[in-house]
């Protein structure tokens, strides 16, 4: 059974051209364009990994990534954060954060890949 990458953001054409990049290395891809949206498909199927965007309709990466931590069926899951924005205004928020990681927009798809395959390996969550 593949493992599952839930991909969240607004922007449609990153979402595809993400899932139709993961899909061909081999995971089982869900995608959400919100964060309100993502936490409902993670809690229904937690996915080995999500890959989600910081600025967000509804509820941002951000926001998303603490209510993710206070549930005890989805506190585990790893988390990877594209931005848009610099990095010095997010990654100390981030950096702290256990199972949590980000990469700053525009995406190296070859980077992406080793990032997503790297957090899967590193934090398993069938170990939970």
């Amino acid at each position: 059974m593949p493992q599952t990458v839930l991909v969240v953001d607004d922007d449609s054409s990153i979402v595809h051209l993400l899932k139709e990049d993961l899909e061909m290395e081999g995971y089982s891809v869900l995608e959400a364009y919100d964060g309100q949206v993502a936490l409902q498909l993670a809690k229904k199927h937690k996915p080995n990994l999500i890959v989600m965007d910081v600025n967000m309709p509804l509820i941002n990466g951000l926001k998303a990534l603490e209510n993710l931590r206070s549930s005890p069926d989805t506190m585990r899951i790893p988390v990877l954060f594209l931005t848009g924005e610099a990095t010095a205004n997010v990654a100390p928020s981030l950096s702290t954060s256990p199972r949590v990681a980000h990469v700053k927009k525009p995406i190296d798809l070859d980077d992406l890949n080793s990032l997503v395959r790297q957090m899967i390996e590193k934090y398993p969550i069938e170990a939970v």
